[in-house]
């Protein structure tokens, strides 16, 4: 009697209410995260006396085990120890890359860089 009841008063079968839950688990939420391959950020070291903005562009271009950011001729910062993904994309494309400043240090000695 009691299991004719509460299948009486739900409705639906437990299994089929749980098969909405399924599909609504495997919508895409905030929480999934997708990261593009064409966005690669780095960690730059700035010299000292070198002022950057956020959204400025400079070249990136090898030196070494390294990586050099310059404006026009002059350095105003190294990437130490990049990713072999960054190196064989920047050689890839010339040897050189647009590197844009996402965010600056609090004490301007580093700087994020996105490679593009």
């Amino acid at each position: 009697m009691g299991v004719d009841y509460i299948r009486g008063q739900t409705g639906k079968p437990w299994k089929r209410r749980w098969d909405g839950g399924l599909d609504r688990m495997k919508t895409p939420t905030l929480l999934d995260l997708t990261i593009s391959e064409g966005l690669r950020m780095l960690t730059a070291e700035l010299l000292p006396d070198s002022r950057v903005q956020v959204g400025d562009s400079y070249i990136v271009e090898p030196d070494g085990d390294d990586l050099i950011i310059s404006r026009g001729r002059s350095p105003i910062g190294r990437i130490t120890k990049p990713t072999a993904a960054s190196l064989a994309a920047i050689a890839d494309y010339g040897g050189y890359a647009e590197g844009v400043i996402e965010r600056v240090g609090l004490f301007g000695d580093s700087a994020e860089v996105s490679l593009r």
